[in-house]
């Protein structure tokens, strides 16, 4: 058989395994393909008997960061390898058609990426887009025990013993702590940190005190509790008029109580932020805004 046929065959059968591969989903490369599991309560049990560690990946159909994820992360060489390497268990859910699921982990931000151990106790969780980059990094800090809530709560104690919680590295280890709880739904504790932050800055002279009712305001809005919410972004103004928080506060409030569906009570926000900062950026679009209410509620 002469060169050119043998050349000839071999592309032909190249381009058939390409398409067969296409056709029935498969990978070419083993190392380019992650399996997911979906039935969490077994796969659980399974990894916890194996001493096996688990990556979670809560997802929704609408989200685009979680999209993102699954065209560019989870179909990195890298991250792939890194789970091979780890023998990590893999097990995507998405709880909006998984109640169950998201009930017991109080999943309510997408993507969440939550992570247990062998012993199958859940060590941490990663919110949002992650790179390939990132998310190994992440992973490898959290095998180490890095940045996880365990460890942020280690440190801050020993800030406390050595009163320097109120210097920068302690207020950002506090707002470190605090998404850490808002990702875990932990919404009591997190609101601790806030009273904690408040009180070691008072008079708001470390910028860091507003910034924590504006925190006290979202956290309010991630419990569903849009009346503390609003209350709570409206007191910046009363208390620190002059922060950087006090003018979005406003903003965050309206937003708020339109989520409520008060009307009267989005007016009457809107109305104070355009009195109390009328040279705003935003004071001409809210004036549209208050506008556009008022029209709606005449009807």
């Amino acid at each position: 058989m002469n060169r050119k046929k043998v050349k000839r065959i071999f592309k032909t059968t190249v381009l058939a395994i390409v398409l067969v591969c296409s056709y029935f989903q498969y990978p070419l490369f083993s190392s380019a393909n992650i399996k997911w599991e979906t039935d969490w309560e077994n796969s659980l049990k399974n990894a916890a008997e194996k001493k096996q560690p688990v990556f979670m990946d809560f997802y929704t159909d609408w989200c685009p960061p979680c999209k993102k994820l699954v065209k560019i992360t989870f179909k990195d060489k890298n991250v792939i390898d890194y789970f091979k390497k780890e023998n990590y268990l893999l097990i995507k859910v998405n709880p909006e058609k998984d109640r169950v699921a998201e009930e017991k982990f109080k999943v309510y931000s997408y993507p969440t990426l939550v992570i247990f151990n062998a012993k199958g106790a859940e060590i941490d969780r990663l919110l949002g887009y992650h790179d390939p980059e990132e998310l190994t990094k992440a992973l490898e800090d959290v095998k180490k025990g890095i940045g996880t809530l365990e460890d942020l709560l280690s440190r801050y104690e020993k800030a406390k013993r050595e009163k320097t919680e109120n210097t920068t590295k302690g207020f950002q280890l506090m707002f470190k702590i605090m998404d850490k709880y808002i990702a875990r739904a932990d919404y009591p504790d997190a609101l601790t940190f806030v009273a904690q932050i408040v009180e070691l800055d008072k008079d708001n002279a470390q910028k860091q005190a507003s910034a924590a009712l504006y925190k006290k305001g979202y956290i309010y809005y991630k419990w569903k509790k849009y009346k503390e919410a609003v209350d709570a972004m409206l007191s910046i103004h009363k208390i620190y008029p002059d922060s950087q928080e006090a003018a979005s506060g406003y903003g965050a409030a309206a937003y708020y109580a339109e989520k409520m569906g008060d009307t009267a009570g989005t007016l009457r926000i809107l109305k104070n932020f355009v009195k109390d900062y009328p040279t705003s950026e935003y004071a001409k679009k809210t004036r549209k805004k208050i506008k556009k209410l008022e029209k709606k509620a005449k009807q």
